[in-house]
């Protein structure tokens, strides 16, 4: 049953990043970001102040390129530099521009989601809730050794 659930994850985690459904949502959105963007505008609406470093271990691409993408956020509006303690270490946060975006492209996403479960009873959707919000705590715990 363990590996049923981790199939059944790892298809809603497909759902939410395929490259060609991204352009789309970012073009219903009405933003010129390209899908990279994506999750370093996500990260940093969720973790204000987030490190350059942070985000690339989170999203998985080396420091030099996620640099590079948080540069041009930068440039095009989305991103600004946080304050530094350290000079050492690059921290960024979303603009208004880049919270205003973030917030059109959650409702795209959303409105999305809503269309694919419109035929869930109500019941339904408040189990697929209370398994998602237990699931979620779970993996937000610290690890067990």
């Amino acid at each position: 049953m363990d590996n049923d659930i981790f199939e059944a994850l790892f298809e809603i985690m497909t759902f939410f990043h395929q490259p060609q459904d991204e352009r789309q949502q970012l073009h219903r959105a009405g933003t010129a970001l390209e899908p990279a963007a994506m999750p370093i505008i996500v990260r940093a609406g969720q973790q204000p102040g987030v490190s350059v470093g942070e985000l690339a271990g989170w999203i998985g691409r080396n420091h030099s390129s996620i640099s590079r993408q948080v540069d041009r956020l930068i440039k095009t509006g989305w991103l600004t530099e946080a304050e530094r303690d350290d000079q050492r270490i690059r921290r960024v946060q979303l603009t208004e521009k880049g919270q205003r975006g973030l917030m059109q492209l959650k409702a795209t996403r959303e409105a999305e989601f809503s269309q694919r479960i419109q035929t869930y009873t109500p019941q339904q959707r408040a189990e697929l809730l209370r398994s998602l919000r237990l699931l979620a705590q779970t993996l937000r715990e610290p690890k067990q050794d």
